[in-house]
């Protein structure tokens, strides 16, 4: 448990921001979603990920944790966020945590092109926080 790395991206302004986290915990759930529905793009996930407190706030690895609003009002690459509906990420390591500009990758986008280039790249459907066992559980569809 907590052995994955992911990277997670972030959009501002026609800028994704990647964000690559280890010792994570990634489930993915394929099989169980195509019996049921007969779909093959039915693949969910839920990405479990580590969190600490301290004086600067909520950190996850080196960056600091904001919410979606306070991470939009920031310039700050130190930090970042998890964001419903138009945060991604996908299973392993980019390579890197430089911003990648959207219109790079046509009209569809840079999320669309990972969609298509990576098997376990989710859209962010669903967010928590718990605190009994500190750690954030993201839904991936």
């Amino acid at each position: 448990m907590y052995t994955d790395t992911v990277t997670v991206f972030n959009l501002k302004d026609d800028t994704w921001y990647p964000s690559i986290l280890s010792d994570v915990d990634l489930i993915v759930d394929k099989g169980a979603n195509v019996v049921k529905t007969g779909l093959d793009s039915a693949d969910t996930a839920k990405l479990h990920v580590k969190y600490a407190l301290s004086d600067s706030g909520t950190l996850i690895g080196d960056k600091t944790y904001l919410t979606p609003k306070e991470w939009q009002a920031q310039d700050d690459s130190d930090t970042m966020t998890f964001t419903e509906g138009t945060d991604f990420f996908i299973s392993g390591d980019w390579g890197s945590e430089d911003a990648i500009n959207d219109d790079q990758y046509g009209v569809n986008g840079f999320y669309h092109y990972c969609n298509k280039k990576y098997d376990h790249c989710y859209l962010i459907t669903t967010v928590g926080k718990y605190k009994v066992i500190p750690h954030f559980e993201m839904g991936g569809k």
